[in-house]
């Protein structure tokens, strides 16, 4: 299976906190759950980082890019994945886990879907959450894994994904999840700023079925804080395990490598759809996002499902 270049890499993360020397990702390939229209199963890639060989059994996250792709916009020759990527599978690779990224954009034939409109885009959340449950299938059947411990991680529409893809009330997940021999769902999930409005409009329809953490930031003009707070206060009440972090001072993309945040004009979405929206990094929230990330990981994936 083909590699991704390493010097190539190490350019695109010079401004990363991550090793002088990345983790080279390997990578593979599987089946989605999602059909194109010829009918047969969209053939996904995927982005697999891992610690150095060992005899261990380890978790493992899923990650789940956002509208703007796993790789980095300015250089179509190779698929360089973006610093923010790399350095979270840095991090989680640090962690002892092995980290799966699936790509739900480059075999349908598109790269970013962050310039068109919500009604109007190609690949939906529907979509992608059949690539993951694809993936979560594929990765707990791989050697060296632990299969009663995996996680899920997306950001922004991968987050919106990450969401939709833990709902228990939804009938392909119901159906994912029920079938007989299979191992334990996700065993926690975290998104980044997702969209929130649509799992706050199902009102009991949507159910998590299993622990998960939504981290955003309080001025956030393109995936709002507010309906995601709102969700939060809704499955308190039903004694979900959802739990809401607002960030202050943080805008979307808060936890990128970095300390710029820029006005994006060329987005059409957002609170006010039309006059653009800001995203950027926040050191400071970022590593109190980062912080949170990791103490929840280690108190779900290092427990071992009681038999």
């Amino acid at each position: 299976m083909r590699k991704i270049a390493a010097v190539v890499l190490a350019m695109s993360l010079a401004a990363a906190d991550v090793p002088a020397t990345p983790i080279v990702p390997e990578r593979v390939s599987f089946d989605s759950l999602d059909r194109g229209a010829d009918g047969k199963p969209v053939r996904l890639t995927a982005l697999r980082y891992a610690p150095q060989a060992d005899a261990k059994t380890r978790g493992a996250v899923i990650t789940l890019h956002g509208c703007g792709g796993i790789y980095r916009e300015a250089r179509q020759d190779e698929d360089v994945p973006t610093a923010r990527h790399q350095a979270m599978a840095e991090k989680l690779v640090s962690e002892g886990y092995v980290v799966l990224f699936p790509d739900s954009f480059t075999p349908r034939g598109i790269r970013d879907i962050c310039r068109v409109r919500s009604g109007e885009r190609s690949v939906r959340v529907q979509q992608r959450r059949l690539d993951v449950l694809a993936a979560l299938a594929w990765l707990r059947a791989q050697p060296g894994i632990a299969p009663d411990r995996i996680a899920l991680l997306g950001w922004s529409h991968g987050g919106s994904t990450t969401l939709a893809t833990i709902n228990a009330r939804d009938r392909d997940v119901a159906a994912f999840r029920d079938r007989a021999g299979v191992p334990p769902f996700f065993r926690a999930a975290v998104a980044f700023y997702p969209g929130c409005r649509v799992p706050l409009a199902a009102g009991d329809k949507w159910e998590p079925a299993a622990p998960a953490r939504i981290l955003i930031g309080e001025l956030d003009d393109w995936t709002p804080a507010k309906p995601c707070v709102d969700l939060g206060v809704a499955a308190a009440s039903r004694g979900e395990p959802l739990k809401v972090t607002v960030y202050p001072g943080a805008y979307h993309g808060f936890d990128a490598p970095g300390s710029t945040v820029v006005l994006r004009i060329d987005v059409p979405n957002g609170v006010n759809p039309g006059q653009g929206v800001h995203v950027g990094a926040n050191p400071d929230m970022r590593e109190k996002a980062h912080a949170k990330l990791r103490a929840f990981l280690d108190e779900q994936l290092r427990k071992r499902v009681p038999d």
